[in-house]
């Protein structure tokens, strides 16, 4: 832009701040959500949809018997809940068409959400200050995360973190729940009297189809990611974990170069177990009584993305690290 548009453009602003101020000090919308103390960079959210509500979250779950599934094979994923002496599979069959599941487990509202493009499983108690929490969709991406919405104050929250990230919630955290993101085979194996979600969901959708299979396997990403790490592909699953505000992911391929089911490891003062299964290339990490920690299943842009500091459990760069080595945040970053 040379000098004088620059002038120009900027006696336009001047004239336009001075004459309509209330226009100019209104806060920024996007897909009928009021941005108010925004947190994310406005120029880095992207509209995934011409509705907020193109897809649609299930608020009325029905969950069926390990016997009368019929429609599930043993290879599909499930995101697996434990809570309250009750087992739950999330088909990511369905999952990949709503994002988001509204569900009561005894007394306690929880979340059920995965993002597609970011390959994100994360669970929570859907209460936030002590009040229970409706979610929807916002069909807002964020380095290719959805972004949800609670019905009460229309705030928008980062899938991956569980933070809003404006609105009248703006900075507030939901508390995460362990979930297992597995195989059906593995988790109905694990917990057979589990409960999973029937395709019967009152929408008349095809769960056969799944709208991300050329996505999976590509290398390519839909929206643009405000930071890139080359410490392998960007569409490498990992499993992330947080222990006292320290980040710590395991990609999948090295726990398979580990060529065990149980590896052992300490971070920031917890020793934990990793059950890595090689057949569905899938984590589990529990603490050593065996009881799940909350953890995140994703991509490894987006896991970076969300914690740039985070540590890389066991990455062998081809030069001087092995197995069971820990590489601490140290790549090239590109912006």
């Amino acid at each position: 832009m040379n000098t004088i548009v620059r002038v120009i453009a900027m006696t336009v602003l001047v004239q336009f701040t001075c004459l309509y101020p209330a226009l100019a000090q209104q806060s920024p919308t996007l897909n009928g959500f009021v941005l108010e103390d925004l947190t994310l960079p406005l120029e880095e959210m992207f509209i995934g949809g011409p509705d907020r509500e193109k897809i649609k979250a299930i608020d009325k779950p029905e969950f069926i018997s390990v016997k009368d599934e019929n429609f599930l094979s043993g290879k599909d994923l499930v995101v697996g809940v434990v809570l309250n002496g009750v087992a739950r599979a999330y088909p990511a069959r369905i999952l990949n068409h709503h994002e988001l599941v509204n569900d009561q487990i005894g007394k306690q509202a929880v979340a059920i959400t995965y993002s597609p493009l970011s390959g994100t499983a994360v669970a929570y108690l859907a209460e936030s200050e002590g009040e229970q929490q409706r979610f929807g969709v916002s069909s807002i991406m964020y380095n290719n995360n959805t972004l949800l919405y609670d019905q009460k104050t229309k705030s928008l929250w980062a899938q991956a973190v569980g933070q809003a990230v404006s609105g009248a919630a703006s900075g507030q955290f939901l508390q995460q729940v362990p979930t297992s993101f597995t195989t059906w085979d593995n988790w109905k194996a694990m917990h057979p009297n589990t409960q999973v979600l029937s395709r019967h969901t009152g929408f008349e959708i095809d769960y056969a189809v799944d709208p991300y299979a050329e996505y999976e396997t590509s290398r390519g990403l839909q929206y643009p990611i405000n930071k890139v790490n080359k410490l392998m592909p960007l569409k490498e699953k990992v499993i992330g974990v947080e222990v006292n505000g320290s980040f710590r992911a395991y990609p999948m391929f090295v726990l398979q170069m580990e060529n065990k089911p149980l590896i052992a490891d300490t971070f920031n003062g917890l020793d934990m177990l990793i059950r890595y299964d090689k057949e569905s290339k899938t984590a589990t990490i529990t603490n050593v009584k065996g009881e799940m920690i909350p953890t995140v299943t994703s991509y490894w842009f987006a896991w970076y993305a969300f914690h740039p500091n985070t540590d890389v459990y066991m990455l062998n760069d081809g030069k001087n690290k092995k197995p069971g080595d820990v590489l601490v945040g140290t790549a090239a970053v590109q912006r």
